[in-house]
């Protein structure tokens, strides 16, 4: 039974607006999968393979892996070194916690201003649709600028919070 008056409690706030991301993760991932299936049967049940389906599993490998990047900096669940936090005081530990999410959110917004910069650039288009690499480049550029948004937030709770460490701000099961 949930108590009157009550706000929402936080993990179940979590769980709203910004699981969006994951399932958009997890509904690409399966198009791929389609794609290579699709690819798979023609070039070896049917011995014609369609043109296409290489290059768009190619591309779609690319939104997976960085939409899934955006979803593993929410989550503050990247691969971290926190051997030395553990040894160090708890002072010293607090400030290189607050310096590694200035340079990540640093290098996340150089990336999206990179990846801006490229997709402006690039008037390639691809080879077996009649699209621009352009699109490609803007949604990698989306995604890193998600991740600066995403990190601004894990560094504004980290100082809120007074974390110390590197450690995953989520638990290790599949909450989402």
């Amino acid at each position: 039974m949930s108590q009157t008056g009550s706000g929402p409690e936080p993990a179940a706030a979590r769980r709203g607006f910004p699981a969006l991301d994951a399932l958009f993760v997890g509904l690409v991932f399966w198009l791929l999968a389609l794609v290579v299936f699709v690819q798979f049967f023609t070039r070896y049940v049917l011995n014609d393979s369609i043109g296409w389906t290489e290059e768009i599993a190619r591309y779609l490998l690319v939104c997976v892996t960085f939409a899934g990047a955006a979803v593993a900096v929410r989550r503050n669940t990247h691969i971290s070194v926190e051997f030395f936090y553990r040894y160090m005081p708890h002072a010293a530990a607090r400030a290189l916690s607050t310096l590694v999410d200035l340079l990540r959110v640093a290098l996340f917004a150089a990336m999206t201003w990179l990846c801006v910069a490229l997709a402006g650039n690039t008037r390639q288009m691809m080879t077996s649709v009649d699209l621009p690499k352009a699109y490609l480049y803007g949604f990698v550029a989306g995604c890193f600028a998600l991740m600066t948004l995403y990190i601004a937030l894990v560094a504004w709770r980290h100082a809120r919070d007074g974390k110390a460490d590197v450690s995953p701000d989520v638990a290790a099961g599949l909450e989402e």
